[in-house]
């Protein structure tokens, strides 16, 4: 299944970024808990639709959308979660590879961010790409 695989370059990458600023994801296969005032981000993928495009079924392809949730503390700068917005657009620019064992793809849509979403003690701005790749087909009986 390759929106595993678009998923895992994906997050390799995401995690390398997060690491060296330091940043924590949040992991849905991890316990995770904030710690007070941490900013911090949410990951997720959207696959959509698997297709084939070739006569003998020899490749499929694999599109989706990736969001990144930044989650703030509330009273803090939206700036920042802005901030990290545009370091996110530089890591994941339009044509930029995603690749991981036999699943090639590449960023399709830059990222964008979406609207402000505000509760009580925090609050989380999306940023979204899209993003497409190929992988071949397992050979029937595989």
């Amino acid at each position: 299944m390759s929106h595993a695989r678009a998923r895992q370059a994906i997050e390799i990458k995401l995690m390398a970024w997060a690491t060296a600023r330091p940043i924590r994801v949040a992991n849905f296969e991890q316990e995770f808990a904030a710690l007070p005032g941490e900013t911090y981000l949410q990951a997720y993928q959207l696959p959509g639709a698997t297709t084939c495009s070739y006569l003998g079924g020899d490749a499929y392809e694999y599109t989706g959308v990736y969001q990144v949730s930044i989650t703030c503390p509330a009273g803090q700068a939206l700036a920042t979660a802005e901030a990290l917005v545009d370091e996110l657009s530089a890591l994941f620019r339009v044509d930029s590879e995603l690749s991981r064992n036999g699943f090639e793809g590449m960023v399709t849509e830059p990222v964008d961010q979406g609207p402000t979403i505000t509760e009580s003690a925090i609050y989380t701005v999306p940023a979204s790409f899209t993003y497409r790749g190929v992988a071949d087909q397992p050979p029937a009986g595989a």
